[in-house]
């Protein structure tokens, strides 16, 4: 039944896969001690996942229209308070027994979000106990996310009001005769109307519960401090619900600076964009951006999933399911709302003009003074300085100025094909250059082989051009070496031999031929290289360490050689028969082969899998279940965002002591050169 799924969710019929995965689960929840069935739970979702396969919304999940407004709603025991921290416990401990003195609450919920000093310890130690506490301790998160956090509070409440507090806000004995909630409306913080100091309590709210289940509680897409708040107002307010303020004088919050709210001192920044990233507002502001461009958080969006480890009742231990997220941010859009955040918060300091500003330009700007330096003059300059630029243009299409350059001779390297074949020629060429006394200038221009700029994977601090331009080369009477095979003149692997009087440019995919570079300097150098943020984030959300790694490459074999950037044409007929014979090789089944005998052997307990095909993790996950950890995705191109994944793909290949990989696949080789530690290596067709 579940091929049976999966093909009417490849051929597009997804009311046909949800009625075959609805049966699938009810013969699982009639039977849940049935072995398998948690490894076919994850080929469920797996397909919902990737083929966009939704379960429907229920009548009884449909929101109801609120009360009608002014009905009062008894404060005997029917609240339920919800809050989180991590590892701000001292605060905590000074606010949980202003909230347990009154008799209205009948419940605590605290969600530990990975505190390093478990909560439940340190109430034990500070000797404070009720039976109204319940925590629940979300383990092994390496970040504190808001939205998640309360959510899975929100969801272990149980009675019919909930009130949203920080672990920094303390209640007065006043508060419920102060605050009478009532239907069709909410109490909360308002920071317009705070007392200096208190500005805080905007993030506190009193409401129904099932209110704000209907509008699925926190904005889950915002996963970072600020406009969280904000973001759930307004849509309690789309909901129907009147605002209230909360009486000022029933709250308290306790102050502390914003570098503990955003997790970071922030006292040793070195430019303006170091400045940005500790400014509260910047975070605000941005997130405001992301939620305007992401899909509206509604009734139809599902929250964070987690698996109950631990229920005792008053405590229970879960851990969220990180390769099973329903919805998530593209790095792209993460990246857009921080810039459009920058651009603002230096508008405002400088004027309008910072709009006129290329974004690579307002970069570099922010790189090279601390906000306060920025003058309008600076702006003015650079936009004038821009305009030049762009009216000098040379016709002929020749390279603009690097982004950082120098006096010395270049080794220009243009970068081809994917992202191993352009990181192996970009990384020789470094190694010449160095050892040449040349400043290598990388040509990274994004084409269907690699939709994706440098900045994307990098923070590369090289310079860089990202236009092409091997003709001007010639006309300018650089040294010219072209490895591209199928282009006239190239002469694939030919000695690079560079003129000291003259720069060179090298158009390849492949290592260049010259005695300075080799294997381990080339590797040495990549190592070197720093991931940005994004792409290192995608890599913690991987399950590690792992005993093996695979990486199954069957893309551009026999038959699924369909797209533009495994056509023929990129390579020679000979070329072409080679990657189908060893593409066939690299079948996921060779690979299981494999596989089974070693976990025969007890040496793959744990699997990382990366594979280029979404029906690879489908087989993968229907043999080996909980065994293999995937970067999950629902792309399969090479599109800028596809290509963080490949990139933080290979770490995760690179970090395990043994990894199986495809013969013929430069990525594989990416993964390999990668590995800081001793690692044995199986290619396929040759070793299994």
């Amino acid at each position: 039944m579940i091929n049976r799924a999966i093909s009417a969710a490849k051929s597009g019929d997804r009311d046909v896969a949800e009625r075959l995965l609805e049966e699938i689960e009810r013969r699982m929840d009639a039977d849940p001690q049935a072995p398998g069935n948690a490894s076919v739970r994850k080929v469920v979702e797996f397909v919902r996942r990737t083929y966009d396969v939704h379960r429907p919304v229920q009548p009884s999940e449909v929101s109801a229209a609120p009360a009608p407004s002014g009905a009062d709603v008894s404060a005997d025991g029917g609240v339920s308070v919800v809050t989180c921290c991590m590892n701000r416990t001292e605060n905590l401990l000074k606010a949980l027994p202003t909230w347990l003195a009154l008799p209205e609450i009948g419940e605590v919920v605290i969600v530990d979000w990975s505190s390093r000093d478990p909560v439940d310890v340190s109430l034990r130690e500070a000797g404070i106990a009720d039976p109204r506490i319940r925590i629940v301790r979300a383990v092994d998160e390496p970040r504190w996310i808001l939205s998640y956090a309360f959510n899975l509070g929100f969801r272990h409440a149980r009675h019919e009001r909930i009130l949203k507090v920080d672990a920094d806000i303390t209640l007065k004995p006043t508060f419920f005769s102060s605050n009478i909630l009532k239907h069709g409306t909410f109490i909360a913080g308002n920071w317009e109307v705070a007392e200096k100091g208190q500005e805080h309590i905007n993030g506190f709210f009193y409401l129904f519960r099932e209110d704000l289940l209907n509008i699925r509680g926190f904005n889950e897409y915002i996963t970072t401090y600020g406009w969280d708040d904000d973001d759930i107002y307004s849509r309690l307010g789309n909901y129907g619900l009147k605002r209230i303020c909360v009486d000022t004088s029933s709250i308290y919050h306790i102050p502390h600076d914003d570098a503990q709210r955003l997790g970071h001192a922030g006292d040793e920044t070195i430019h303006a964009v170091d400045e940005l990233h500790t400014d509260p507002l910047f975070k605000i502001r941005g997130n405001r951006y992301l939620a305007m461009v992401m899909p509206p958080w509604k009734i139809d969006r599902q929250f964070a999933p987690f698996d109950i480890l631990r229920d005792e009742g008053s405590y229970i231990e879960v851990r969220r399911k990180k390769n099973e997220m329903p919805h998530y941010v593209g790095d792209d859009i993460k990246q857009d709302a921080e810039y459009y955040a920058a651009l603002e918060l230096v508008s405002w300091r400088v004027g309008m003009q910072a709009y006129h500003l290329s974004r690579a330009g307002f970069y570099r700007l922010l790189e090279s003074k601390r906000l306060g330096e920025i003058t309008t003059a600076d702006i003015d300059a650079l936009v004038a300085a821009e305009a030049t630029a762009k009216n000098a243009a040379p016709a002929s299409g020749g390279p603009a100025a690097p982004q950082i350059s120098s006096p010395r001779r270049k080794l220009f390297i243009d970068t081809q094909h994917g992202l191993g074949n352009r990181l192996r020629a970009m990384a020789s060429a470094a190694v010449i250059a160095d050892a040449t006394d040349r400043e290598v200038v990388v040509v990274w221009q994004p084409d269907h082989h690699c939709d994706g700029r440098i900045f994307d994977l990098f923070d590369y601090p090289g310079a860089v051009i990202e236009t092409t331009f091997v003709d001007a080369a010639r006309s300018k009477g650089m040294s010219v070496f072209n490895y591209m095979e199928v282009e006239d003149g190239a002469d694939k692997d030919g000695p690079v031999v560079l003129d000291p009087t003259r720069d060179a440019y090298a158009r390849s995919a492949y290592v260049l031929n010259n005695p300075h570079t080799s294997w381990d300097l080339e590797n040495r150098w990549l190592q070197n290289l720093t991931p940005t943020a994004s792409v290192l984030d995608l890599v913690n959300r991987v399950r590690q360490p792992n005993d093996l790694s695979a990486h199954v490459r069957m893309e551009a074999g026999a038959g699924l050689d369909h797209n533009t950037y495994d056509s023929q044409e990129n390579w020679t007929e000979e070329g072409h028969r080679l990657l189908h014979e060893w593409r066939a090789k690299s079948h996921f089944s060779h690979f299981m082969k494999r596989i089974d005998a070693l976990i025969e052997q007890g040496a793959a307990r744990h699997i990382f899998l990366a594979a280029d095909r979404p029906e690879t993790y489908e087989e993968f996950l229907g043999r080996y279940g909980d065994r293999v950890a995937f970067l999950s995705r629902d792309v399969y191109d090479r599109s800028a965002t596809q290509l963080r994944y490949a990139l933080a793909d290979a770490i995760l290949l690179s970090s395990a002591p043994r990894m199986l990989g495809s013969t013929w696949s430069s990525f594989s080789e990416l993964a390999m050169r990668l590995s800081k530690s001793k690692m044995t290596v199986e290619m396929s067709g040759r070793d299994f």
